[in-house]
């Protein structure tokens, strides 16, 4: 009775078993030679499956590329469904492990063994794969016994020069360009002697009555014309008056821009024309006005001073560089 007892675990597991065995028909496990390893190897096995249809293999239970040991790195996981054949589900599975074990000496190490699962619906079956092991050999000698021979150093291998043709080739372009859109820039502001160029004759105009409106010019002539006027006028002026030669000429710069421009002399009386064959000079027309009534009373009239007043320096040359600036579209 007490024998039928303790017969009766080992029979259900054997039941429990049975069905199992019954359902992995085979792990065979295949892998290169067992010694002559040095760190740094790889080491790849090759793990053929059979299971009874329509078992197969959960991939969740793969092993994922990880150190397994601190010599020990799994380095790739690659499994292949072979299909069925005879009832019977195949898979191959390839594993490439890397030694990093340092051996002083021969040294048997072990790769651990590992477990899969396969499932049908409900049923769930382990399939084990062995451990695997194998000689790691040092890669010399803890002391060395005898002096080596001695080795000649090979000489020092000459820099080889990095290629820049490429490079200075785009530098060369890129500064070509740059410049090119810099002389375009030039040439549309009139900056330095492009502003000399015809076609734009209040840009040479702009300049040249910035020059005649320097303080420093004829700057006796200045302090000459200072004195001639009374205190209160300048009182009343909330501008400066400037040397007549300075005045005169600065008028005479604007003029010649407007007789270049039309092709013609310009009088007062000849506004409406040139303002119908330059419209976009419109936007000005009042300060223009002023300007060929300053300059009427200047050198017609003979009084300069009484011009600088109707028209004063300051004023005169700002018309100077609005009129360049309605030249050059940019107005």
């Amino acid at each position: 009775m007490r024998t039928s007892r303790a017969l009766l675990p080992l029979l259900l597991l054997m039941a429990l078993a049975g069905p199992a065995m019954a359902q992995l028909r085979s792990v065979e496990l295949y892998a290169p030679r067992p010694f002559g390893y040095l760190i740094g190897d790889t080491i790849r096995h090759t793990v053929e499956i059979a299971l009874d249809a329509p078992f197969t293999l959960e991939p969740a239970s793969l092993p994922q590329p990880r150190p397994v040991d601190y010599w020990l790195d799994l380095r790739a996981v690659d499994l292949r469904d072979e299909g069925v054949s005879d009832g019977v589900q195949r898979y191959r599975l390839e594993l490439t492990y890397q030694s990093f074990y340092a051996a002083l000496e021969p040294k048997r190490l072990e790769i651990p063994g590992f477990t899969l699962y396969a499932r049908d619906g409900e049923g769930r079956v382990p399939v084990a794969v062995p451990p695997w092991s194998f000689l790691m050999s040092p890669l010399r000698e803890i002391v060395s016994t005898e002096q080596g021979a001695v080795m000649t150093l090979r000489p020092d291998i000459a820099p080889r020069p990095i290629p820049t043709n490429g490079t200075t080739r785009g530098l060369l372009a890129g500064g070509l360009a740059a410049l090119a859109g810099l002389l375009l820039i030039a040439w549309q502001m009139g900056w330095g002697p492009l502003g000399q160029r015809r076609g734009r004759p209040f840009a040479r105009a702009a300049r040249q009555v910035r020059a005649a409106m320097d303080p420093r010019r004829d700057r006796s002539h200045s302090l000459a014309t200072r004195r001639a006027v009374s205190s209160d006028t300048l009182a009343s002026s909330s501008t400066s008056l400037h040397s007549s030669s300075g005045y005169e000429a600065a008028l005479q710069a604007l003029h010649r821009a407007f007789d270049a421009t039309a092709g013609q002399g310009v009088f007062a009386e000849d506004l409406p024309g040139f303002f119908a064959g330059h419209s976009a000079f419109r936007a000005a027309e009042a300060e223009i006005r002023r300007l060929f009534e300053a300059s009427r009373r200047a050198f017609f009239g003979g009084d300069v001073l009484d011009a600088q007043r109707f028209f004063p320096p300051s004023e005169l040359a700002a018309l100077a560089g609005r009129l360049r600036a309605i030249e050059r579209g940019s107005a």
